[in-house]
């Protein structure tokens, strides 16, 4: 059986190890899900920005306006999707 202290009395590398390790877990937990918050605030976010500029585009008279922002729109959506989605897996 391994020993929990050394000669001298201090804890091993171990013991100091899961106890730093029990310590921030409940720190990393919180970050976790406040990181999952601001993602989701994100998103959020950024779905109503692409959705004021639908509503732009269909104001607008002109065709190639029209289609520039939407094409504008569906590339920002992309984006964030692609940005929330790894993010989302670092947080795992």
């Amino acid at each position: 059986m391994a020993s929990t202290q050394t000669k001298t009395g201090a804890p091993t590398l171990d013991v100091a190890f899961e106890q730093v390790k029990r310590f921030n877990e409940p720190f990393l937990g919180a970050a976790r899900q406040a990181g999952t918050l601001y993602l989701d605030a994100y998103e959020k976010a950024v779905e109503e920005a692409i959705e004021l500029e639908l509503q732009v585009a269909g104001q607008t008279q002109q065709e190639w306006l029209k289609n520039l922002i939407e094409t504008q729109a569906d590339f920002m959506r992309q984006i964030a999707s692609s940005y929330t989605s790894t993010a989302r897996s670092f947080l795992k």
